[in-house]
């Protein structure tokens, strides 16, 4: 559905939860509200056993969880770049850093082209190691990946900028790092909502938006998703609305600890 059915909708669903005491929300009310339902169904559809995950079915568990993702997946090449070689804060010093696409969100699966420029590339197979493991590979005799394999640590960043560590058997690798990942979905913004902003978005400075001025944000998931964000919607919604008290508050903390 676009924006215009996910507002009406919203409405209509939201006055019959309520009766129609409820007060009337605004389009950016509206709009918050759908962008958290979004986001609490993207993280916790992506782990099987999430509080908010009723079927117990994680990413590539079902044909289902494959298509609820579709929509925001994306491959990228990231080439060696020099520049980032000599941050500080590198774990180990055999290693090559990669900066992340800026649109990461969680990273699905990895590969390292050894040398993208033979005629024989060398396809590695990118492990992904917590930094426990990582200490205790280091402790055993043989401190190298297996020679078809590369190791993969998140290395520090900021908000808008993170770091892959790649550590293969030769020294300070110069490759290609691809990467296949799940973008972070843009807002649901369904109206005009005047100078705010949600997620950084409208970004009102940019060229599409002189081209196109205007606030709406379609949603970016696979329509099958679409009930889901506004039914969840609503329901945040209405624990907002009816909010007081102690039980209701237990209500409203319980709603919170499914954005997980």
């Amino acid at each position: 559905m676009d924006c215009k059915e996910f507002s009406d909708r919203f409405d209509v669903l939201y006055n019959n939860i309520t009766s129609n005491q409820a007060p009337g929300l605004t389009e950016y009310e509206k709009s918050v509200f759908l962008t958290k339902a979004q986001n609490e169904i993207v993280k916790n559809y992506f782990t099987a056993n999430s509080p908010g995950n009723t079927i117990q079915q994680g990413f590539d568990d079902s044909a289902k969880r494959q298509a609820d993702f579709s929509c925001l997946m994306a491959t990228k090449d990231v080439a060696y770049n020099s520049s980032f070689q000599n941050i500080s804060n590198k774990i180990d010093i055999r290693s090559s850093i990669y900066k992340l696409p800026p649109e990461v969100f969680i990273v699905i699966n990895e590969s390292y082209i050894e040398n993208p420029n033979a005629t024989n590339k060398s396809i590695l197979q990118v492990i992904p190691l917590r930094y426990d493991e990582y200490t205790r590979q280091m402790s055993k005799p043989f401190k190298r990946p297996l020679k078809y394999q590369a190791w993969r640590l998140i290395n520090s960043g900021d908000a808008e900028t993170k770091y892959a560590e790649i550590v293969t058997s030769v020294n300070n690798p110069q490759g290609t790092y691809k990467v296949r990942f799940i973008t972070f979905p843009r807002p649901i913004i369904v109206g005009e909502i005047d100078d705010l902003t949600i997620d950084g978005y409208p970004k009102r400075d940019s060229a599409e938006y002189q081209n196109n001025p205007t606030d709406v944000t379609e949603c970016q998931l696979d329509p099958i998703l679409h009930e889901e964000i506004l039914q969840r919607a609503v329901e945040l919604a209405k624990i907002a609305w009816t909010s007081t008290g102690q039980d209701n508050m237990q209500s409203f903390i319980q709603a919170g600890q499914r954005s997980q």
